[in-house]
């Protein structure tokens, strides 16, 4: 992540701008500042901490842009106008400097996503070979790519322009939560092609029993979710759960070559490791979804108070959880760090608390089926 390093920093005045951007308000825990920022219509934190004798100054991770060029800039300017003694700076950059449009929000897939072309769906899509080749054969399907490593969507995006590819939208979320935001039997296929394995920590898979139901639901009869790992412990997990469907339609495959081959199953072959393809058919047709909605706070609250009786607070449930882990306060703001929904997909935002108004940040939270008890269980705790 890009990052300035510096041993003298001055304190500025905020509301301010400089260069595009707009640094509009902090708040501040401990050590380190928040600096609520909007570049080229994306808002994040630029995070100042104090890690005497020296500065640091760098992108809050939850809050990071999709395109990294903005927090780039922003960071340059900030570090400018406060006077900086600059001893490492690794935030030059010869990216293109526009808002790539193949790069969604989840709030797109919530209110403008139309469904007049055949999906593809792939998750983990890494370096982008798979996702390109589809896109590259099938120019009337719509090729839906999910990546939480930004650069690889970054990377994945220039790719696309240099292809002149047109067919394809990409989004940093968490596939196990999107999938609620997509239409019942609209995919044809979904492509899983070497997932983390996640040996030490299972929960964190993409593939559970509820991602499976979800699929299934997504995908059109007849429609397939292609499992591809190196990891003999994944494939026999997956295929465990994917057995456990009262109707299932399962291909199992070894050593298979497909048209296209990933840089790490190229690695894979040269250490001779093992390839394993599961490939699970949907079989019946699924009851129509509800379309989701945003989750909002329908009232005002008292920020002092929950200045002075803020701790740390977990709840859990049966299936549900509400985390609320650290406040950062300025004048008229709290901000509060939160992690809440199902165990097995998380949403993880900031709550930001100010005098009119109280909401999500930086993506809005919608009525997903662990999301819908846990906000409850928020305004409840906000409350008092």
């Amino acid at each position: 992540m890009p990052n300035i390093v510096t041993d003298f920093i001055a304190k500025l005045s905020l509301p301010f701008s400089s260069g595009g951007c707009d640094f509009l308000w902090e708040v501040s825990s401990k050590d380190s500042d928040y600096i609520f920022t909007r570049c080229e219509g994306e808002e994040f934190f630029i995070l100042v901490k104090n890690k005497s004798p020296k500065f640091l100054i760098k992108g809050e991770k939850l809050s990071r842009p999709s395109q990294v060029i903005f927090l780039q800039r922003a960071l340059r300017e900030y570090a400018k106008k406060a006077n900086c003694n600059i001893l490492f700076d690794n935030t030059c950059s010869n990216r293109v400097k526009t808002k790539n449009p193949i790069i969604k929000e989840i709030d797109f897939f919530a209110q403008n996503f139309t469904f007049d072309k055949e999906l593809f769906l792939e998750i983990g899509f890494g370096s982008g070979r798979h996702l390109l080749y589809q896109a590259k054969n099938n120019p009337d399907k719509l090729i839906i790519g999910v990546e939480i490593h930004k650069p690889s969507i970054e990377q994945a995006a220039k790719q696309c322009g240099i292809l002149g590819l047109e067919n394809v939208i990409l989004v940093d979320y968490d596939s196990r939560i999107l999938m609620e935001f997509l239409r019942s039997n609209s995919v044809s296929r979904i492509f899983i092609h070497f997932p983390v394995p996640w040996d030490k920590k299972p929960h964190r898979r993409v593939i559970n029993p509820s991602f499976t139901d979800e699929a299934l639901r997504v995908l059109k009869v007849g429609g397939t979710l292609e499992l591809r790992t190196d990891s003999e412990e994944y494939f026999k997990y997956a295929l465990d759960i994917f057995i456990q469907n009262a109707q299932s339609d399962i291909r199992i495959l070894k050593n298979f070559d497909l048209e296209i081959s990933s840089k790490y199953e190229d690695r894979w072959k040269r250490l001779e490791k093992n390839i394993y393809d599961i490939t699970l058919t949907n079989t019946k047709l699924s009851p129509d979804n509800s379309a989701l909605s945003r989750l909002d706070f329908d009232f005002l609250n008292n920020i002092d108070k929950i200045r002075q009786n803020f701790t740390p607070k977990l709840f859990v449930g049966d299936d549900f959880f509400v985390h609320f882990e650290e406040m950062h306060a300025g004048c008229k703001k709290v901000v509060i760090r939160t992690s809440f929904g199902a165990s097995g997909r998380a949403e993880h935002m900031f709550i930001i608390v100010q005098e009119d108004k109280i909401a999500y940040f930086p993506n809005g939270a919608y009525t997903t089926k662990a999301n819908k008890t846990a906000h409850e269980i928020m305004k409840k705790w906000l409350n008092g």
